[in-house]
């Protein structure tokens, strides 16, 4: 996929979801219509669509399904992108056991975790596997993504020994701001802070 500014994939998520769950019964939308439940300028959505190849007609809009399969096509929801998650407490087991996942092309492929009460369970069909594994699966088929839903306080010893294993990109759940070699992406995905801002607004 071509390079595109994160605030372009966080729109383009956006029109889809809107495409998707708000508008499946139409047939056709205006970016005037996308526009306006997002609070975006007209002109910046129809860029958006413009750069996923689709063209609107003047009275009729954009197709919807022809504009939903462009934005998965140009956000790669095709290709698999395979991951494992790293602590299989409650946000890690509910993060396996999200469906919507496929549909974008997540495929979690295991769990891990230190307790030893957790390891050989399952969690969303998928097993949980001692953390001490994670090296060898690793150099055996290549994950190099990870999703990180341990304790604050086991953070960033995990993150050190998943970087250690080969780990490149780091979804980050935890309120821990990580600290990781230059050539680890690492992207926060902070719950509180996303609910404060709502709060705030209010």
């Amino acid at each position: 996929m071509p390079a595109i500014s994160n605030k372009i994939i966080n729109r383009l998520t956006l029109y889809h979801c809107l495409l998707k769950y708000t508008f499946k019964e139409q047939r056709s939308i205006s970016s005037f219509e996308i526009a306006e439940l997002l609070d975006l300028d007209d002109s910046l959505v129809r860029k958006d669509i413009a750069l996923c190849g689709v063209l609107g007609r003047k009275k009729g809009g954009y197709p919807i399904n022809e504009l939903q399969q462009a934005i998965e096509q140009k956000l790669g929801f095709a290709e698999r992108k395979e991951v494992f998650i790293i602590g299989a407490g409650n946000l890690g087991t509910a993060l396996v056991n999200y469906a919507d996942f496929k549909d974008y092309g997540i495929d979690v492929l295991a769990l891990f975790d230190n307790d030893s009460a957790k390891i050989g369970q399952e969690a969303g069909g998928k097993k949980i596997l001692a953390l001490d594994k994670l090296q060898n699966l690793i150099a055996k088929i290549s994950i190099k993504n990870i999703i990180l839903t341990v304790p604050p306080q086991a953070a960033q010893e995990v993150t050190d020994y998943a970087v250690k294993c080969g780990v490149q990109f780091i979804w980050n759940f935890t309120p821990v701001i990580l600290k990781t070699p230059k050539a680890v992406t690492v992207y926060n995905e902070n719950i509180v802070s996303s609910f404060l801002q709502m709060h705030n607004f209010i």
